[in-house]
């Protein structure tokens, strides 16, 4: 094959829409495949002055009008230019026909209200809906008196959170799945001490019961779980603003009627609770999840060992607020041995262990005289990441 001299001559392309129409029906147009007459005629046509071919692209300066858009397109007979040939009644029915089926295939969409100066493909348009949608914050109680909606500010966007918070701000589904369809709150603690909502809700379904005292209920993440499986939660903390973000969060979540809420020192209340062993107000489960010390638990250095490696350190009992572990469970144990500890995941598991001895209602295995004491430590995962670990006491452990 020869090699092309010069562009490329683009004349249908550059003809009107009707006459193409026109040509590709084969009416009006020699139907004996002569494609030279076919050029001859658009040539005569639409004569360009000064070359010898049709541009592919209009320039700059032309007005022509562009071809007609489906949204232009009229039913009813074809206006045709006024040095157009006459179309056949056949290629007129025809074109007609086309466009009439455009319009109707059109009529299924609805395109009121589109913007497209700012166009999106649609995929990118349902992801930045979600998003927009996830970012609407309904407060059905904005005056009820335990809503607490300004008392502390609420982060919406990364830009707000303090640096040291942002990683725990990222994980705010895990901690409130609503987080952002409801104005739920935390304080500074309340972020890096809420247990994540998955594991509460586990840990909820093991301690199933009619009343069960949340000791240091923070925020209210383990509470509120507990108000969906058991009869009354007693949720105690010392901090009252903390306090009452866990109740308003607790009405925002549909829960707060089964729950009370007491403004006290837990290691008091429990005190009062040893001295009155006849009380009616009987306590079924305590969930313990002190204060672990801070977000540096996981490098806890041993004053006594002064350990040059903490990260090889495992986590004592002696470091848990505001007493020690072995303490703060002997004082719960004389209320209830039904007891879980919600503890760091590099707690010594040993001495963990050793806190079964110190029940003082222990079990028995199969009426035999021999008393046995159990604990049932359970690692508590969210996808692949070890959060921490409960130890189950009493009649919590699991006989499966």
């Amino acid at each position: 094959m020869g090699k092309r001299k010069g562009p490329s001559k683009s004349i249908f392309a550059s003809l009107p829409l009707e006459i193409k129409q026109s040509i590709r029906s084969q009416t009006s147009l020699p139907l004996n495949g002569d494609l030279l007459a076919i050029e001859n005629q658009a040539k005569s046509l639409l004569p360009v002055e000064g070359s010898n071919f049709l541009p592919t692209q209009p320039s700059a300066s032309d007005d022509a009008v562009s071809e007609p858009t489906i949204s232009h397109l009229q039913a009813g007979p074809s206006k045709l230019p006024a040095t157009s040939p006459q179309v056949s009644d056949k290629a007129m029915s025809s074109s007609i026909m086309t466009e009439t089926m455009e319009r109707e295939n059109m009529g299924q969409y609805d395109f009121t209200g589109t913007d497209y100066n700012d166009y999106r493909p649609a995929k990118k348009q349902k992801v930045i809906k979600s998003r927009r949608k996830g970012q609407k914050v309904v407060n059905g109680f904005k005056d009820h008196p335990w809503d607490c909606t300004g008392l502390i500010h609420r982060y919406t966007r990364v830009e707000q959170v303090p640096v040291e918070l942002k990683k725990y701000w990222y994980q705010r589904h895990f901690y409130f799945p609503s987080y952002d369809q409801l104005p739920l709150l935390l304080d500074t603690t309340g972020w890096y001490s809420i247990t994540p909502q998955p594991i509460a809700a586990h840990i909820a379904q093991r301690c199933q019961c009619d009343v069960i005292v949340d000791a240091f209920c923070g925020v209210g993440g383990n509470a509120i779980e507990f108000a969906k499986t058991c009869q009354r939660v007693i949720a105690i903390d010392n901090d009252p603003i903390r306090l009452r973000l866990a109740r308003h969060n607790a009405l925002h979540l549909g829960v707060a009627d089964k729950i009370e809420f007491i403004l006290t020192d837990f290691i008091s209340w429990a005190r009062c609770q040893t001295l009155q062993p006849h009380s009616p107000n009987k306590i079924d489960v305590i969930f313990l999840s002190p204060p672990w010390g801070g977000p540096d638990y996981l490098t806890f250095t041993d004053p006594l060992t002064s350990n040059p490696n903490p990260q090889s350190t495992s986590y004592p009992l002696s470091a848990i607020l505001p007493i020690p572990g072995k303490e703060l469970f002997e004082l719960c144990s004389k209320i209830t041995p039904d007891i879980a500890f919600y503890l760091p995941r590099n707690v010594d598991v040993e001495e963990v262990a050793q806190l079964a001895s110190r029940l003082e209602v222990p079990l028995t295995d199969h009426g035999d005289s021999r008393e046995r004491e159990w604990v049932e430590m359970e690692e508590e995962w969210v996808g692949d990441k070890l959060k921490a670990v409960t130890a189950y006491f009493g009649g919590l452990i699991s006989h499966d």
